[in-house]
């Protein structure tokens, strides 16, 4: 049996997962000044943690509002500051405040505090404060009108399609109704992904899905090998489909995976890892016939097993 991604993991752990140093995930995670670190470097470090549940030692964020402990490791990482120091403080401000609000520690519906107040709760300037809430309500989390405290809107009015707001989302925590209007939307759109790609592949395209596909059954892969071969292939039938618009919803792709991925990978029963080769081998076939039928049947298959995986 494969470990799963959630539990008490190391910094060790998210160093691998995130393909980069132990230190260069210290300085994320921990704040460390006078560091310039690239903001992909930053969410990669940030996705790695959530999707293994990682708390620093240091972090006194281990319980939500009311002493309550929050429902998993991801929120409880989500409560700590913004850690990149490769941010603008008016970005780390953003970052910050928008958490705050998708975490529900402000109402939907309900109206912010005092601007003195959340200048203070921030550590924003007045001006910073202004850009804030003019960024947030330009992504649907705000409504702000002149001379009024500014109200966070209902989720339906929230562009959750926005890669910001995903991102932001999944740092901030992703209950199960959340996890599964995700795949709703995968279902939606990446069969579809797939019967284009059926239509459009290039000798290139079939080459990279391949190699792909075959590195998710090689022997002993850890489950974040796993989760990142996993992503990069789904991207890719998205790429193989040359429509700017289905490359624009690898955010979602993105946070849907790491989400269900968490919960549960094929790695935790004997054979998982080669049974999921053997499925993403068969939209690779079907994209390479020409066959869009067989494609879209094909990664429907996939992205409802997951589903179900990440239902245990």
């Amino acid at each position: 049996m494969g470990r799963k991604l959630s539990g008490k993991a190391t910094m060790k752990d998210v160093a691998i997962a995130a393909g980069c140093s132990q230190t260069t995930v210290s300085v994320i995670l921990n704040r460390a000044p006078g560091y310039k670190l690239p903001e992909k470097t930053r969410r990669r470090v940030a996705e790695a943690a959530i999707a293994l549940g990682y708390i620093a030692p240091s972090s006194s964020a281990t319980t939500g509002r009311s002493g309550e402990k929050p429902a998993n490791p991801a929120r409880r990482l989500s409560r700590r500051k913004p850690a990149d120091t490769s941010l603008s403080s008016s970005d780390k401000v953003v970052r910050a405040f928008a958490i705050a609000i998708l975490s529900g520690n402000w109402a939907q519906d309900s109206t912010l505090p005092p601007d003195r107040d959340l200048m203070e709760q921030f550590g924003a300037s007045r001006a910073v404060l202004r850009d804030t809430i003019k960024v947030l309500t330009g992504k649907g989390l705000l409504e702000s009108k002149t001379r009024a405290r500014a109200k966070v809107r209902q989720q339906s009015e929230w562009h959750l399609l926005d890669p910001d707001v995903l991102i932001w989302q999944a740092e901030a925590g992703l209950d199960r109704s959340f996890v599964e209007h995700l795949g709703e939307m995968r279902l939606i759109l990446e069969p579809e992904a797939a019967a284009l790609a059926a239509q459009r592949r290039t000798q290139a395209d079939l080459d990279l899905l391949m190699r792909l596909a075959d590195k998710m059954g090689t022997r002993g892969i850890t489950p974040e090998a796993f989760a990142k071969v996993d992503l990069d292939f789904h991207l890719a039938v998205a790429a193989t489909a040359n429509n700017p618009f289905l490359s624009a919803v690898g955010a979602l792709i993105e946070v849907s995976l790491i989400a269900s991925l968490r919960r549960s990978w094929p790695g935790d029963d004997p054979g998982g890892p080669t049974r999921s080769a053997k499925a993403h081998r068969d939209i690779v076939l079907a994209i390479e016939a020409g066959d869009g039928g067989r494609a879209r049947q094909a990664m429907r298959a996939v992205i409802e097993e997951g589903i179900s995986r990440g239902k245990r």
